[in-house]
């Protein structure tokens, strides 16, 4: 690493930013709120009926659970008072799996600018020892 061209600081400054980063993200998965391993979505389909008005186009539209809890992902209709009761579930389970991918990029950056500081100590540590044998 040419050291000439390096500045640490700015490498020591990114490692305090990414420190209180991961600070934040691992606050949010010490809350109690319940999660739903699944997500809410609405869907348009066809029912088949020949004189239906899918059949011009104009699809019927359902909101359903896509239940991740299982080996295989379940759908179902939702109702209404399920609908409310199971958004704030499932939107922080999400939330939560970006924040866990947060978690692994920050993770990375780290060790990228710890492997930085690694070599720019070592360049540096290796000016004051010179080891030559003596005549």
């Amino acid at each position: 690493m040419a050291t000439s061209n390096y500045d640490p600081s700015i490498d020591r400054q990114a490692l305090d930013r990414l420190a209180s980063e991961i600070a934040a993200v691992l606050r949010a998965f010490c809350d109690h709120q319940p999660l739903f391993k699944g997500s809410l979505r609405n869907v348009a389909r066809r029912c088949g009926k020949p004189r239906c008005r899918c059949a011009r186009g104009l699809l019927h539209r359902t909101t359903v659970l896509i239940d991740r809890r299982g080996e295989r992902p379940l759908i179902r209709k939702v109702s209404g008072p399920e609908f409310r009761r199971l958004l704030a579930p499932t939107r922080e389970y999400q939330k939560l799996r970006d924040r866990r991918a947060r978690l692994t990029q920050v993770h990375r950056a780290m060790l990228r600018t710890c492997d930085r500081l690694i070599q720019y100590r070592l360049a540096e540590g290796s000016r004051f020892h010179s080891w030559k044998k003596s005549p």
